[in-house]
């Protein structure tokens, strides 16, 4: 399977190990290299043993990576043993291992495809942030741009980092380690426990809110936006706070009026197929107490159905509105500014494999979806990574671009879920079609133990995608 973003992460995966390789020529065995994970249009990373990287030490370091990229034109490679992998505590492994990569005197074992041609990398740069810096990684063809700071996304990664702390899990190797060692009742409990603390948190702080009467939540696929609704519901209950639930997905144009794009498929991810003159007036009409009719879209037939019944607000009720172009500054044109309340929410796995291998959040939303879409949609691993990449395209235009405007965010990601996943994953993928992404997905999976779901909570956002949720979808 190839596609431009699958060819992008082989050649940024090229870029980090040449970086890797630059520190480790500079600095010998006397710095670590961790690589937390993605941010903007690179990764964040930090030397372990420096609590702040100097603007000239960074230069040095870019300057050994160009030396590096002259000298040695391509990454060399061996076969993977099994003491390449020891490390990380994993349960025997039966899959291929990816090959060893060797640059200069740096060896690293390696978790997927990496593009060996070190010609063939995109531009990079590297610039201090925070407490460590940014390894900023061009697009394909392109250049690097200014950089566009995400600081309401950065502390929420720093926020769950610290969950990551408290947990005692900040690896797969920890995390492994406490399935083995410790058991794991305890691990989903506390980790249960985090995110219901920051959900009654979100919602303290809209029950402070003077006349807020509409909460958007928007975030990408696979992020678990329709259970965290639920739960956002029950605390805000808690507050005193009434609320009623309304779906974008209602609000779609009929198919016959959806421009298709080049390639004549329609693409549900754009602004565009919303029907927004009726939405926006809807929402209007809502928030001032005035009745709507209910409304739903049939997929089957690609048709908006108007209901008989209506809707309304009572005094004191708010409207919890769920889309991926909730944050998107078209939907609340024309409200007043104090009347709406905006959550982003992802799943931003913070696991690491390794130093330099951070467990890459999309692939994270991908498991999640191919379990999901087989229990409630009857899709196969096939069917959902070939969708894949046309998800991915849409999120980048239409959901990325706007999550700093939110008012809250939320990490739905939770430490243990991969353990779980991976009893319902490994099968669909073993049974899909090789490519590139189902290599490096089963690769992931090979590396956890798998634990039992029976200690899930019936309201875990977990729940939504491995099914016997307390909620009804």
């Amino acid at each position: 399977m190839s596609n431009k973003i699958e060819s992008y992460r082989h050649r940024t995966r090229s870029v980090i190990f040449l970086m890797s390789a630059a520190i480790r020529s500079i600095y010998s065995n006397k710095r670590t290299l961790i690589i937390d994970h993605s941010f903007g249009d690179g990764y964040y990373c930090v030397l372990k043993e420096q609590k702040k990287i100097s603007p000239a030490e960074l230069a040095e370091i870019q300057n050994k990576m160009v030396e590096l990229q002259t000298n040695y034109k391509h990454i060399k490679i061996r076969d993977a043993k099994p003491d390449d992998w020891k490390h990380l505590m994993t349960p025997r492994i039966n899959t291929v291992r990816p090959p060893v990569l060797i640059l200069d005197e740096h060896i690293s074992a390696s978790y997927e495809f990496t593009n060996l041609d070190l010609s063939a990398i995109p531009q990079f740069s590297l610039i201090g942030y925070d407490r460590g810096f940014l390894l900023r990684i061009g697009e394909n063809g392109a250049g690097i741009g200014s950089f566009a700071d995400s600081p309401k996304l950065f502390q929420m990664m720093k926020e769950h980092e610290k969950w990551g702390r408290i947990l005692k899990v900040s690896s797969i190797h920890d995390l492994n380690k406490q399935i083995v060692e410790q058991g794991f009742k305890q691990l989903i409990w506390v980790a249960e426990g985090l995110h219901e603390k920051r959900i009654a948190a979100l919602s303290d702080d809209i029950a402070k809110r003077k006349g807020m009467r509409i909460i958007f939540v928007a975030g990408p696929s696979s992020s678990g936006k329709t259970t965290f609704t639920k739960r956002l519901a029950i605390h805000l209950a808690v507050n005193g706070i009434r609320s009623r639930y309304l779906s974008m997905d209602d609000y779609f144009l009929d198919r016959d009026k959806i421009t298709p794009q080049a390639d004549g498929t329609l693409d549900f991810e754009n602004v565009d197929c919303i029907d927004l003159p009726t939405l926006q007036r809807e929402i209007k009409q809502l928030i001032y107490g005035q009745p709507v009719f209910k409304r739903r879209y049939n997929f089957v037939e690609g048709k908006q159905e108007i209901l008989k019944d209506t809707m309304w607000l009572d005094e004191g009720e708010v409207l919890i509105f769920e889309g991926i172009h909730g944050l998107n500054p078209i939907i609340h044109q024309g409200l007043p500014s104090e009347s709406f309340y905006r959550v982003y929410i992802s799943a931003l796995t913070q696991l690491n494999i390794d130093n330099t291998h951070p467990v890459s959040t999309s692939d994270g939303r991908l498991i999640r979806r191919i379990v999901r879409d087989h229990h409630y949609r009857g899709y196969s691993a096939d069917d959902t990574i070939g969708r894949w990449n046309s998800v991915r395209h849409g999120e980048l235009r239409n959901i990325f671009p706007f999550q700093e405007q939110a008012d809250a965010m939320f990490n739905s990601a939770l430490i243990y879920e991969l353990s779980i996943l991976k009893r319902y994953a490994m099968p669909l993928l073993k049974a899909a079609s090789k490519n590139t992404i189902r290599e490096r997905l089963i690769t992931l999976m090979s590396l956890f133990h798998s634990i039992p779901d029976r200690h899930v909570p019936g309201t875990s956002i977990l729940r939504e995608f491995i099914g016997k949720s307390y909620f009804t979808y």
